[in-house]
C-alpha cells in the first residue's frame, strides 16, 4: 500500500509536465496540418512523430533528476523515513511513475497523429502495398523499437539517479563528483557489456520484419546485459539513497 501511495504521489507531481507537453504536441500537429501542402511526407513524419518522441524521452530522463532534486530541496525526502518502504522501492516508484507518464504521453502522441495527420499521409503509407499486408511488419518493428527504447530510457534514468545520489554524498565540488560518477559508470557499462554479451551467445536472436520483407537479426545478449545492469543500478541506488537519508 505504501508503494502504491508513493507511486500515485510521484505520478501526480509530474503529471503537469507530461500533460502540458501533450497539449504542445497537439498544437504542433494542428500547425503541421495547416502547413502540410508545403511539406513532404518525411518532414511531416519527422516533425509530427519522431521529434515529439525524442523530446519526451529526453524529458523523462530529466525527470529522474528533477524528482530527487525536489525531494532534497524541500526536505520532504526525510518524510520517506516514516514509510515502510526500502530505498530501492522508493526509487522504483519514481521510475515507474515516470515510465507510466511516458507511456501515456506516447499513446497520446499516437492518437493525435492518427486523428489529425493520418489522413494527409495515408497515400504515402499505402504506397508500398495494401495496408493489411504491411501492418504486421510495422507492428513488429514498432514493438521491438519501443521496448528497446524503453530499456535504454530506464537505464539512463537509473544512471541519472545514481549521478544525483553520488553528488549528494559530497560536501563540495558536487557537480564534479556527479560528472565523474556519470562518466565512470557509463564507461564501466560500455566496457563490461561486450564481455558479458559474449557469454550469452547461446540466446536466440531477435527477428525484425517478416519473410518477404527486409529481415534483420540482432543478438539478444546486449539487451539482457543492459537489463541486468538496470537491476544492479536500482539496488545500488537504493543503498545510496538509504545511506544519504540516514545522514
Amino acid at each position: 500500500m505504501a508503494f502504491q501511495n508513493l507511486f500515485k504521489k510521484e505520478a501526480r507531481s509530474i503529471l503537469p509536465v507530461y500533460g502540458g507537453y501533450a497539449l504542445v504536441v497537439v498544437f504542433v500537429h494542428i500547425l503541421i496540418l495547416y502547413r502540410s501542402h508545403a511539406m513532404e511526407y518525411d518532414a511531416i513524419w519527422i516533425a509530427g512523430v519522431l521529434l515529439p518522441l525524442i523530446f519526451i524521452a529526453l524529458i523523462t530522463i530529466g525527470i529522474g533528476y528533477y524528482q530527487l532534486h525536489v525531494e532534497w530541496r524541500t526536505n520532504s525526502i526525510y518524510l520517506l523515513l516514516s514509510l515502510p518502504v526500502r530505498g530501492w522501492k522508493v526509487l522504483l516508484a519514481k521510475l515507474a511513475a515516470a515510465l507510466a507518464m511516458l507511456l501515456a504521453t506516447v499513446f497520446g502522441v499516437g492518437i493525435s497523429y492518427v486523428v489529425i495527420l493520418l489522413r494527409i499521409t495515408w497515400n504515402d503509407l499505402t504506397a508500398n502495398g495494401p495496408i493489411l499486408e504491411t501492418t504486421p511488419y510495422l507492428i513488429n518493428i514498432s514493438l521491438h523499437l519501443f521496448w528497446m527504447c524503453a530499456l535504454a530510457i530506464v537505464f539512463l534514468l537509473l544512471l541519472v539517479q545514481f549521478t544525483f545520489l553520488c553528488g549528494q554524498l559530497a560536501a563540495k565540488l558536487k557537480w564534479l563528483i556527479m560528472l565523474c560518477a556519470f562518466g565512470g559508470m557509463l564507461w564501466l557499462v560500455l566496457r563490461l557489456s561486450p564481455v558479458l554479451s559474449d557469454l550469452l551467445l547461446w540466446l536466440p536472436d531477435l527477428v525484425f520484419g517478416k519473410p518477404g520483407w527486409d529481415v534483420t537479426y540482432l543478438h539478444m545478449g546486449p539487451f539482457v546485459v543492459l537489463a541486468l545492469f538496470c537491476i544492479a543500478l536500482l539496488g545500488l541506488n537504493g543503498y545510496l539513497f538509504e545511506k544519504e537519508v540516514e545522514v
